[in-house]
Formats: structure tokens, sequence, C-alpha cells
């Protein structure tokens, strides 16, 4: 795997909607493995309270931002804890300095994020990553083209509402063309990607471009489900997770409190996923989309490289965007076609393939 486009703070909220892989995780199970990313995914996990979670990133900034997260909710109330991420505006920007005083982070974390101080003591974290501002800046310049902000599509009560108030604030046809612009790849890998776009030609697998694709999975989204209930859409084009409806599994009241209590004990790894792949059963795995940006050589045999402990009934879930590279499928393994069609449609933000591979 290519390690360029993996450093720093890539992301700090993401869009994988953690209401699947949430759902799909065992109780009391001995050992979840997963792939940090914000850590906005892997942080309801542990509501389910696994034994052990091992949890990887080629970025040690992506792993101090989880520690950041399970340190806020294990020392914080659930108010100062939506504040101090950056979901609830309701003290002064300063107050955060102080809670972060509070967390008990090691002296390593507590001077990266000092560091960073300018950029979220007024806001949270949960904007701070590279591909949240590229996006939300590509949101800002598409509602300065059409000449009009998109709050009223977001701020009503029902469907039939936003039904009503789409054709005024929506253009098919102009984000359409828009979306052909921002996600040439030729764009994407100069202002982000850094030529790892897996929506390039000569990279994914799906017989749509990246524009075409995403162009139709968010006019589907603006057309047929409530967006105010969709976080994703509301960073993007209002800049914030604007609405307690939008809030994601992270921002759970009742899993905030079965996190706080959990016990499980937390093993951090900075290093290739697929190696440690092979170093330990695991009975649930949530790997993000890291398959997309690996090759057919790479990914091809990885379950044949599991340990033979991986228990009957483990599961495996894997995302992939624009890009799936083959891997072989044998005995014990299976996966239900449907269901990965279904989580698919599932996800509030509609950007992945999923393949759910469980042990028989």
């Amino acid at each position: 795997m290519k390690e360029e486009y993996f450093q720093g703070l890539n992301y700090s909220l993401a869009n994988e909607d953690t209401w699947i892989e949430y759902n799909l995780a065992p109780e009391n199970a001995n050992s979840y493995f997963c792939v940090c990313g914000s850590g906005s995914r892997v942080i309801p996990l542990l509501a389910k309270n696994p034994k052990e979670l091992h949890i990887s990133d080629l970025s040690g900034a992506q792993l101090k931002l989880f520690r950041l997260r399970l340190n806020a909710i294990k020392n914080l109330s659930y108010e100062e804890y939506l504040f101090f991420l950056g979901y609830k505006q309701i003290q002064k920007g300063s107050d955060r300095i102080s809670i972060l005083n509070k967390l008990g982070l090691t002296d390593e974390d507590m001077t990266y994020w000092n560091h960073f101080e300018h950029l979220w003591k007024d806001q949270g974290f949960i904007y701070l990553g590279k591909w949240e501002n590229h996006f939300m800046g590509l949101g800002r310049l598409y509602q300065k083209l059409i000449l009009k902000k998109l709050l009223p599509i977001f701020d009503t009560q029902d469907l039939n509402e936003q039904g009503k108030r789409l054709n005024q604030y929506w253009n098919k046809k102009l984000f359409n063309l828009y979306t052909k612009i921002v996600l040439n790849p030729w764009v994407a890998n100069k202002l982000l990607y850094k030529g790892h776009f897996a929506g390039s030609k000569d990279k994914r697998t799906t017989p749509l471009s990246a524009a075409d694709y995403v162009a139709h999975e968010f006019n589907d989204l603006f057309e047929n489900t409530w967006v105010k209930a969709n976080y994703f859409l509301q960073l993007i084009f209002l800049n914030k997770v604007q609405f307690d409806e939008a809030f994601p599994a992270e921002c759970s009241q009742d899993l905030f409190f079965k996190i706080k209590s959990s016990t499980t004990q937390i093993y951090y790894h900075q290093e290739d996923l697929l190696k440690l792949l092979k170093k330990k059963s695991h009975d649930f795995y949530s790997l993000s989309d890291t398959f997309s940006y690996m090759s057919d050589s790479e990914v091809s045999s990885f379950l044949t490289s599991l340990p033979e402990a991986v228990p009957v009934g483990a599961q495996i879930v894997i995302r992939t965007f624009m890009r799936k590279p083959h891997f072989q499928i044998l005995s014990p393994w299976v996966t239900d076609v449907e269901l990965n069609k279904k989580m698919a449609k599932a996800d509030c933000t509609r950007m992945y393939e999923f393949s759910i591979l469980k042990k028989t």
C-alpha cells in the first residue's frame, strides 16, 4: 500500500455511516480489529464492549484523534463531549482549551493538539481533516456558482416539504456538470489524493466515472431521502453538521454512556494492515475502504492468510469506493450479495460498495 497519502490528519469526521458496522458487530466478543480513520467510525463499537480492540492506522495523527475522542467520552459529560468535538457550539471557544487539559492525554498527544490549538479552539475537532476541508470547500464553491444557499433544502420537517423546495434550490444538470469538473481525476489527485484517487480511470473498477457516480447518488439522496438527517451532505453543503437529526452514531447518548462504562482493552498499531491481519484472530473486522487503495496482488489471498483460530461466525466488513480489487472468497468464508447491496443502500453517504464476509 502506498503510504504518502495516509500521513497527517486526513480525516476528522469522514463519510462512513457507522451504524452499519455497529449493527453487525457482536456483543461482548473477545476481539475486534478496526482501521482507525477519523475514529468516529470505531468509537461506537466500544458500546458493544469487546474484551480487546486492536486499532490500526498508518498515520499516528489519526490514532491520536481516536484517543482524543475516547478520552473525551471517559472524562466529560455528554454535553461537554458534543461541544468539545464541535457538534454543539454552546460555550465560548476558549473553553475547549480548559476541557482538553481535563482529558489525561499523554504529553505527546497534548503537544500535538496544542500545536493546532488555533484550528480547533473555536470550531472543535470534527472539521480539521484535509478530506473534510476539501469537500467543504467544494460545497461552498458550488453555492457561489449557483448564487444560492442550500440551507432551505435541509431545514424542513419531512421529505414532503423538502420535495417542494427542491426545484427552487437544487439543479441536477448544473450539479452533474460541476462534479465532472471537481471530480476530474487530475483535479482530485492534484488537490487531495496525491495520485491515489481510486476513481481515476486507470484504478477504478466501476463502470461509472467518479463524477457520474457521485452525481447519481447525490441526486438520489436529495430526491428520495430526508437530508436533514444526513450529516455527510450537511458537512459538504452547510459546512457543519447543523441539525441534531443528522448526528452520526458517535453522538448517540445511549452509546455514549455504554462506551463510558466499557472495559475494553485497546491496542494501537501503526503498521501495515495486511501484516497485522496475519498475526492475531478476531471476532469482528472493520476495514473501512483500505482495499480501495490496494492492488489485486496485495489482497487476492488475504483470507487464506488469516489465522486458523479466527472463530466461526466472525465477520469482516470491507467498504470500497470506485475500486474493488479482486479477492478470493473461499470456504469457510461466504458473502451474501443481497446483504451487501442492502447495506450500501442503507449507508447514508451512498459512497461505498460493501463486502461483508462471514466464516461458516
